[in-house]
């Protein structure tokens, strides 16, 4: 849990300066926050990033930038309740973190099943506006879904929010953790969106088999990823005690 220190008694050049509540401060926070997701979803390793780069490279951009948005809300939420110790939450009521786990295997289990399946298309006639608009909808609430029923993003924010709570010359609190989360979707959502900029700029280059299995390969890491959380809740429940 991230604890506030109490600066009421804070001597000059011992502890961290009063709490800053002007508008540069959060300013501040929120670019770290930014930063923070930006540079976090860099890796193109979980569910999420090869979800958006296979879009990409069958030229959806706007089906990948909307499960990145999901993906984004989803994270900006965890990293928001990290401020307010969370992640000790969790440890207290361990079955939160096992049923989070079974929900996103299976998720994860039919979305890599799905990715083997499957044959990439590439974009075709533009779709009618209400099929455009299930497709927003579906599209981010998947994004939304396998993020959120990723209980470990709590620790990795919460580690996140320390780091922060370390390195800041000037002390922080709770009133902050709105700009810092928000910094941090837009963060993640911005790293999304360059990364679908740069698919689409070079997706030409990659041939239809390339496309196959790049599809095929992504359904492989997912269906790996699912099992393993899979494994994790049952590892879980049949520990003693």
């Amino acid at each position: 849990m991230c604890r506030f220190r109490d600066t009421s008694g804070a001597h000059a050049g011992s502890d961290p300066l009063p709490v800053k509540r002007g508008a540069s401060y959060v300013l501040l926070v929120t670019i770290i926050g930014f930063l923070f997701g930006f540079v976090g979803s860099m890796p193109v390793a979980g569910p999420i990033a090869l979800l958006v780069f296979s879009r990409g490279l069958e030229g959806k951009s706007r089906a990948g930038l909307h499960i990145a948005i999901g993906a984004a809300i989803a994270e900006a939420i965890y990293a928001y309740l990290a401020f307010w110790g969370f992640s000790e939450l969790l440890e207290s009521n361990p079955w939160v973190g096992v049923a989070s786990r079974v929900g996103g295997a299976g998720i994860l289990v039919a979305l890599g099943t799905w990715f083997l399946l499957r044959r990439p298309k590439p974009t075709s006639e533009p779709k009618p506006r209400v099929a455009r608009r299930k497709g927003v909808k579906r599209n981010v609430a998947l994004g939304f879904v396998i993020t959120g029923l990723n209980p470990a993003l709590i620790a990795t924010w919460g580690a996140a929010v320390t780091t922060l709570y370390s390195v800041m010359p000037v002390e922080f609190n709770a009133d902050h953790a709105l700009p810092f989360s928000l910094g941090a979707c837009a963060g993640i959502a911005s790293w999304f969106s360059l990364l679908l900029v740069l698919l689409a700029r070079f997706r030409n280059r990659f041939r239809a088999d390339t496309l196959n299995r790049a599809s095929r390969a992504a359904g492989i890491l997912i269906l790996c990823a699912g099992i393993a959380l899979a494994a994790r809740a049952a590892f879980t429940l049949l520990e003693p005690g």
